[in-house]
C-alpha cells in the first residue's frame, strides 16, 4: 500500500507548480505579469520590461553609482530633505548607502534591544524554549571564554556574546523579505569597526594584565625586538584579515544569491541559496570572528 504523501510535500510541490508557471506566463525576464486594477478595471496581463543583470548588481549593491549612472534625483521615503541632509554630511556619492546602512544597524539595534527586554522579563525557573536557547548560546560561548583566557577572566563573557548576537543577527536580517533590507555586514564599514574594537580591546586588556611597559616593550624596544615594525605591521593585519574574512563571505555570498536568482528566474533553488548563505554561512562568520577575536585577546595577554 502505498504511502500517503506528507501535507508540506504536497505544499511544497504545489508552490513549485505555481512559481514555474508565473514564471513561463509573464516570459522570464523579457515580460512582466501585471495583476491589478487599472483605470478602475481588473487586469491580469504580461507587460514589457527591461531586466539587466549588470544594472540590476549595481542598483543592489552600489546605490549611489546607480542613481549617478541613471541621472535620476534620489527620495528618501519620499522625502528630498531627507536625501539632502545626508548628502551635505557625507556627500553626493555615499549620501543613499550611508542612509541605508545607518537604517539597517537602527533596526538591528532595535531588535537585540527588543529581544533581550522579551528574555529579561521572561525569565523562569522552569524555562522557555526561546530562554533555553538563549542560555544554551551564553553558556556554551562561556564555557570558551573560560578555556581560552581562564575562570578569572569569565567576565569577557557579556562582550564574546553581544558580538556573536549582533554579528549573528546582522548576517540574518538580510533574509526578511522586505524591498530595501541587506546585511549591514556587507558593508565594510560595519566589519571594519568591529574589527577595529576587537583589536583595541586586546591591547587595552593587555595594558591592564601587564602594565603600560610591559606590554609596549614588544612594538617600542630595537634593541631586545629589532623587528618590531614587523611586529606593528602584524597588530594592523590582524585588523585587515578578521575584518575582511567576515566581509568578503557576506558579500560574495549575497551576490551569488542574486546572480544566480536571475539566471534561474528566482525559482525555488534560490530559497536553498539563502539557506546556505544566510543561514549557514552568517552563522558560521558570526562564530568565526567571535572566536578570532577571543584567541586574539588569549594570546597577547598569555605573552
Amino acid at each position: 500500500m502505498a504511502k500517503k504523501k506528507s501535507p508540506i510535500l504536497k505544499i511544497f510541490i504545489l508552490f513549485i507548480i505555481i512559481e514555474t508557471a508565473l514564471v513561463f506566463v509573464s516570459g522570464g525576464f523579457n515580460k512582466q505579469l501585471q495583476i491589478g486594477l487599472d483605470d478602475g478595471k481588473f487586469v491580469f496581463r504580461n507587460i514589457q520590461s527591461h531586466y539587466d543583470l549588470q544594472e540590476r548588481i549595481t542598483e543592489e549593491f552600489q546605490i549611489d553609482e546607480h542613481y549617478r549612472q541613471t541621472g535620476e534625483t534620489p527620495e528618501i521615503y519620499g522625502s528630498n530633505k531627507t536625501y539632502e541632509f545626508f548628502k551635505n554630511i557625507f556627500g553626493k556619492a555615499t549620501a543613499i548607502g550611508t542612509f541605508q546602512l545607518l537604517r539597517m544597524l537602527l533596526i538591528v539595534d532595535i531588535m537585540l534591544l527588543f529581544i533581550a527586554l522579551l528574555i529579561k522579563k521572561r525569565l523562569l525557573k522552569r524555562p522557555s524554549q526561546p530562554q533555553i536557547l538563549f542560555e544554551m548560546i551564553y553558556t556554551t560561548l562561556e564555557q570558551f571564554v573560560i578555556e581560552t583566557l581562564g575562570k578569572e577572566r569569565a567576565h569577557f563573557t557579556p562582550y564574546i556574546v553581544t558580538l556573536f548576537l549582533f554579528i549573528w543577527v546582522c548576517n540574518m536580517v538580510g533574509m526578511i523579505p522586505i524591498p530595501g533590507f541587506m546585511e549591514p555586514t556587507r558593508n565594510l564599514n560595519v566589519p571594519l569597526g568591529l574589527g577595529l574594537f576587537a583589536v583595541a580591546i586586546v591591547h587595552i586588556t593587555a595594558l591592564k594584565v601587564k602594565g603600560v611597559w610591559g606590554h609596549l616593550k614588544n612594538y617600542v624596544n630595537p634593541v631586545k625586538n629589532p623587528l618590531f615594525l614587523l611586529d606593528i605591521i602584524g597588530e594592523l593585519s590582524k585588523v585587515v584579515s578578521i575584518s575582511f574574512r567576515l566581509f568578503g563571505n557576506v558579500l560574495g555570498g549575497a551576490i551569488i544569491i542574486l546572480v544566480v536568482s536571475s539566471l534561474v528566474s528566482y525559482v525555488v533553488f534560490p530559497v536553498g541559496l539563502n539557506l546556505f548563505f544566510g543561514m549557514f554561512v552568517g552563522t558560521i562568520q558570526a562564530f568565526v570572528f567571535t572566536m578570532l577575536a577571543l584567541t586574539y585577546i588569549g594570546v597577547e595577554i598569555s605573552e
